[in-house]
């Protein structure tokens, strides 16, 4: 066996039955022997070489801790006192934020409002105040819906009698309720009272026949509010919705607007109208694009198909072949064709 674990020629020289006995194998084997020696062996330079190479490569992969923590520089103490202070500063600055959001993460219980107790006059008492005497706003709210139905208090005793209104807050403000005359129109005397009140629904329907009811289409935010459940937020509402469509074209299409409610509605009954020929209509054209664009029953995607149908054809667009062609649904067909001026042929 040769130097470095190669095998020798002399040592296969001596196994007759593994290796045939001439010059052209021993030739072929002097060849590999050397082609190893040359290209798998290492020289005595080679190997110092090679290990001074792993000794510089260990070195430099163990030189960065090695200076963390032998060589780098320690800072003063001055320093860490000065970056001690600083996050102090910094930690002071953001406590009150870190103390609000700790705070708005705990779930609170509802805070009561403060109760107090003054005399009051329930024809007249804002909700709000009922609140502030102890009432909760259902309680408040129910005592308003009373008065808004035509309900008034002649006694103190008659606001107590309210169902709505606890035995506990009975014997509190019993001696706060202040009830001013009412005039004499509102409470007629026994002897002129019709017997079976057909006199005064008469004179209630006589009442509301003499107030003209307001139209929708012409009536300011002013106007508005004069109606029954209708404020300053909801006539601004029926105003900007209006401009939305053009003009209203029944008094249904205040339901459409957000929060309205049937009883809302209820209460505006035959006071309130709408002139259908103030309504602005439009052609299924694209001059009309901007009308459709902005009208609640079709929006911006509905008026660029219907546009581009037109362009197409070549006239306007009418509902039938809005609705063959599925560029509107037959619910929007059916809102806005009180809306559409079919063209002329």
């Amino acid at each position: 066996m040769g130097a470095f674990g190669y095998v020798d020629i002399g040592d296969l020289q001596n196994f007759p039955y593994f290796w045939p006995n001439n010059e052209a194998y021993t030739h072929n084997l002097n060849f590999m022997n050397r082609f190893l020696k040359d290209w798998m062996a290492f020289s005595k330079g080679e190997r110092r070489g090679t290990l001074v190479l792993g000794a510089l490569l260990l070195l430099l992969l163990l030189a960065p801790p090695i200076y963390r923590y032998f060589l780098r520089p320690k800072p003063a103490e001055s320093d860490l006192a000065q970056l001690r202070q600083y996050a102090a500063q910094l930690n002071a600055a953001a406590q009150p934020q870190f103390d609000q959001l700790a705070e708005s993460a705990v779930e609170k219980p509802p805070q009561q409002r403060e109760r107090k107790t003054f005399r009051f006059d329930p024809n007249t008492i804002s909700a709000d105040s009922l609140e502030l005497l102890g009432f909760s706003p259902k309680q408040a709210a129910a005592i308003a819906r009373y008065r808004d139905r035509g309900g008034r208090f002649r006694t103190a005793t008659d606001f107590l009698k309210l169902g709505v209104i606890t035995d506990k807050q009975k014997e509190r403000l019993a001696a706060y309720v202040d009830v001013a005359p009412l005039p004499p129109k509102d409470f007629p005397q026994k002897d002129s009272a019709p017997r079976f009140g057909a006199a005064t629904a008469a004179a209630t329907a006589a009442a509301a026949a003499a107030a003209q009811p307001v139209e929708l289409n012409a009536a300011d935010t002013a106007l508005l509010c004069t109606l029954p459940g209708i404020g300053k937020y909801f006539a601004q509402k029926i105003v900007e919705y209006r401009e939305q469509l053009g003009g209203y074209t029944s008094t249904a299409q205040l339901l459409e607007i957000k929060n309205f409610g049937d009883e809302r509605m209820q209460r505006l009954a035959g006071r309130v109208s709408v002139d259908t020929s103030a309504a602005q209509k439009f052609t299924l054209s694209e001059e009309s694009l901007e009308l459709m664009r902005r009208h609640p029953y079709l929006g911006a995607y509905a008026a660029r198909g219907i546009v581009q149908y037109a362009k197409r054809k070549g006239s306007p667009a009418t509902l039938d072949e809005l609705l063959k062609n599925n560029l509107i649904t037959s619910l929007q067909a059916e809102k806005v064709k009180r809306y559409v001026k079919e063209a002329e042929n």
